[in-house]
């Protein structure tokens, strides 16, 4: 059953900002709550190039996100306004690979897996670790997570 969330989208734009204050905004940001951070390019007045910062939170962390936009980058307004998101159920279970247990997650539609997405991290520390790529990483965790079968596991949660 797909549930809808009410969340609250931030955006501004900046034509100042160098690209290490921008990820370092998107870094504050998500370390403070934010669901999702992600950074657009546009083109501004005068033709000048620009980055579209959005950011994705729960009402409750709008006015403390507002401000870590304004105390991180040089825009002097951030647009507010509510979405709906409508979002899968999902669940995280671990699969064993040839790179070991790596994390997956699995979004349900109507009792189905319609996503299997690995876990980045996860993925990136065995490949590390293994001494492979990362694309080769997350072959082995989808092949592994296929082996679950096309049934959502029990308990699958937002």
């Amino acid at each position: 059953m797909m549930e809808t969330d009410q969340l609250v989208q931030l955006e501004c734009n900046v034509d100042d900002a160098t690209p290490e204050t921008l990820a370092h905004a998107a870094r504050r940001l998500m370390e403070m709550g934010a669901l999702d951070v992600w950074m657009t390019p546009i083109v501004m007045k005068k033709g000048r190039p620009g980055v579209l910062l959005s950011v994705l939170t729960r009402p409750e962390l709008a006015e403390s996100l507002t401000e870590i936009v304004f105390r991180e980058t040089t825009t002097l307004g951030v647009r507010r306004f509510r979405v709906d998101r409508v979002a899968l159920p999902r669940r995280m279970v671990t699969v064993e690979t040839e790179f070991g247990p790596l994390e997956v997650k699995l979004a349900c539609l109507e009792g189905r897996v319609v996503t299997v997405a690995p876990e980045y991290e996860s993925c990136r520390a065995a490949a590390e670790w293994y001494g492979v790529s990362l694309r080769k990483v997350y072959e082995a965790a989808r092949g592994a997570a296929g082996r679950i079968g096309d049934e959502c596991p029990e308990g699958a949660d937002h």
